[in-house]
């Protein structure tokens, strides 16, 4: 429950009675290694933070897998698009590895949006930092070549490399297997 304090307040400090409105929401939740946290066409119900482990973000598009994100410890985890929207999935979250999550029904994340000005701050915060990833994130496809976008992602998240299959990587980056492979050797 500490992690879920310290991340909120990672955005925004919290007085003792905030959090004490705040905590009894929050819900530690566990998925298997493989585990959907939240499938296409299923209305996102938790927005989560993951204590342990790692999960991927994808859609399949013609037989095939696209990578869109990864969530590790500390991060937020979830299909967020489905929350926001209170509509049906359009992405899938799955457990690359036994995961921990603490988690908040959307609904009551909500509510205490409209009770707390702090934890509506948060919200907002979070979802700035969260645009302005995703748009680096594609600028980054558009215009970094393969080796530059494999550069970025050793200088942000080298512990992916340990954690995640080759292709899922691979995929997120925009490239085949098999340039990942070649890119990857020259680091070792």
């Amino acid at each position: 429950m500490e992690l879920v304090r310290r991340t909120i307040e990672r955005y925004v400090p919290l007085t003792q009675e905030e959090w004490e409105m705040v905590a009894p929401h929050w819900h530690q939740r566990q998925f298997k290694r493989g585990a959907f946290i939240a499938q296409v066409g299923q209305c996102e119900r938790w927005f989560s933070i993951v204590e342990s482990g790692v999960q991927r973000l994808f859609v399949e598009h013609d037989g095939s897998e696209a990578c869109l994100a990864f969530a590790y410890d500390g991060s937020w985890c979830g299909d967020l698009d489905s929350i926001l929207r209170r509509a049906p999935g359009r992405f899938n979250v799955q457990a690359l590895t036994h995961s921990v999550l603490w988690s908040i029904e959307a609904s009551m994340l909500f509510q205490l949006y409209e009770r707390l000005p702090v934890m509506q701050r948060f919200g907002r915060l979070i979802l700035e930092e969260l645009l302005v990833g995703r748009a680096t994130r594609e600028i980054e496809q558009l215009t970094l070549s393969a080796a530059e976008r494999f550069d970025r992602l050793m200088q942000r998240s080298p512990h992916l490399l340990q954690l995640v299959p080759q292709k899922d990587i691979a995929s997120y980056l925009g490239m085949t297997p098999e340039t990942f492979s070649r890119l990857r050797a020259r680091v070792r």
